[in-house]
């Protein structure tokens, strides 16, 4: 199915496990479904769910790192650097939004919190935007970027989004989601495609069909989405819940 979206709750049936690595988890009221990440990703993301996952994320080179609302975290292949200020950040009471990594690899990354952030090598004008966001007391929830790297990238505020060098449908969708609600995820896949979730809705194209439908489940079931997650291989990908 090429363009596909989802715009409403409908109802509150129980999701159905599935078996094997994938089986969607229910933890403390927060919900998680992964396909073909690295094992050692979905158990941590197993532990710390019952606490909340405020950030999953990959690098480009498949290496990951998952954040807990209580400030707990686990990270396996990210810059050395990244992972040192996530964890000053934590340590000095922050509340971790986004950990995301710009798609040439490297020591390119960004991390947002509640207070600040902080990046290191990624576009100018997002690192500019970024600051802008939290000079008007908007701390930024979320950054993604797409594939094809260069200047493109999204930046979500607490209230209003900025994009740079996307897919104009793409844009189009987060302009008419954002009527009524507010984005909060934007997230693309390695393969092509595109995703963005709005408080109860969401929209897809291009995407893995298991993925959509499991976005369908969670909302079916009562389970908002919070992070979708796209690994840089075997078309793998991660769903969590905001509780």
């Amino acid at each position: 199915m090429e363009r596909r979206h989802f715009l409403a709750l409908t109802g509150a049936a129980g999701l159905a496990t599935l078996g094997g690595l994938a089986a969607p988890a229910q933890a403390a009221g927060y919900r998680f479904f992964n396909r073909r990440i690295p094992d050692e990703a979905h158990k941590k993301i197993g532990e710390l769910a019952p606490s909340g996952i405020t950030s999953f994320s990959f690098t480009p080179s498949n290496g990951w790192v998952v954040v807990a609302q209580n400030g707990r975290f686990f990270a396996r292949g990210i810059p050395d650097e990244c992972f040192a200020k996530l964890g000053q950040m934590i340590r000095s009471g922050m509340r971790i939004h986004c950990v995301a990594f710009a798609p040439e690899g490297g020591n390119r990354w960004v991390i947002t919190a509640d207070r600040s952030f902080f990046a290191r090598n990624i576009p100018d004008e997002c690192y500019k935007r970024i600051g802008g966001y939290y000079a008007a007391d908007q701390p930024v929830v979320h950054v993604a970027f797409p594939p094809a790297g260069g200047n493109r990238w999204v930046v979500v505020g607490t209230d209003g989004f900025f994009a740079r060098g996307v897919d104009d449908a793409c844009y189009q969708k987060m302009r008419e989601l954002s009527r009524g609600r507010r984005v909060t995820r934007v997230a693309f896949p390695y393969t092509g495609g595109w995703t963005v979730v709005a408080q109860d809705a969401f929209y897809a194209r291009g995407i893995d069909d298991e993925c959509f439908q499991q976005m369908k489940t969670f909302h079916a079931g009562g389970w908002p989405l919070h992070d979708v997650a796209f690994s840089p291989v075997n078309n793998g990908w991660s769903l969590s819940s905001r509780g």
